[in-house]
């Protein structure tokens, strides 16, 4: 009965077996779109070294920079972003320790020195983002351009000297970064008085407030005639 195949005895696979467990395939993984960085140098903007002021455009890796408080540190990274639509910042000339007329993006993060700062927070210098300051010593919006982005980083953040008094932040910071970033309303608040009204968001003691003399002004109201 048995013909001489010579699969006769050969191993098969089931075709129902093969319907019940269908082969799966991967869905491919879909990345998503990478967030364009913030920050970042214009190609002109002049950046301190140790060969002196020179364009961001020249900066290269291995160069060296001059920091808020890392001295001359080494540059390790310099990217190029693909230029796109920048709104920018018109700051006048001593507005921020720059010795010129500068245009900025609006979010560069650049450090404000106030008395108040250092009185609220403890600190010398915060980082704001510049378009927070708008009405600050005559800081003000321009229309946008379509302009290309320079990211100079070093081994960790820096602040590094630019335009020959300004500080700029030079790499990543965030809630864990190395300077203390205020936000939006903070940093109004700091600008709309000097005599500490942000004190309500820093959770520090009211130490310095003025409260008024009850006793002198007692004794220095004028007795009512009898």
């Amino acid at each position: 009965m048995l013909l001489d195949h010579f699969n006769t005895f050969a191993d098969y696979q089931p075709v129902g077996l093969l319907l019940d467990f269908p082969m799966l395939r991967p869905e491919p993984l879909v990345q998503a779109p990478q967030r364009s960085r913030t920050g970042g140098f214009l190609p002109e903007t002049l950046v301190e070294t140790d060969r002196g002021f020179i364009q961001a455009r020249d900066v290269k890796p291995g160069d060296m920079v001059y920091t808020f408080d890392g001295g001359c540190q080494e540059v390790e990274v310099v990217r190029h972003a693909v230029p796109r639509v920048t709104t920018l910042m018109h700051v006048p000339a001593g507005a921020l320790g720059n010795d010129c007329d500068l245009e900025l993006p609006a979010d560069q993060m650049v450090a404000l020195e106030l008395d108040a700062v250092e009185r609220l927070f403890g600190l010398p210098l915060v980082l704001v983002n510049l378009i927070s300051l708008a009405g600050h010593k005559g800081i003000k919006a321009l229309s946008p351009e379509r302009l290309g982005r320079i990211h100079i980083e070093c081994a960790e953040e820096e602040l590094t000297w630019a335009e020959s008094g300004m500080l700029m932040q030079a790499g990543t910071g965030g809630p864990d970064g190395a300077f203390k970033e205020l936000s939006l309303s903070e940093t109004r608040q700091i600008l709309a008085s000097e005599e500490g009204r942000a004190l309500a968001l820093t959770g520090l003691a009211l130490e310095n407030a003025r409260y008024p003399d009850l006793l002198k002004e007692l004794l220095a109201t004028p007795k009512a005639a009898a």
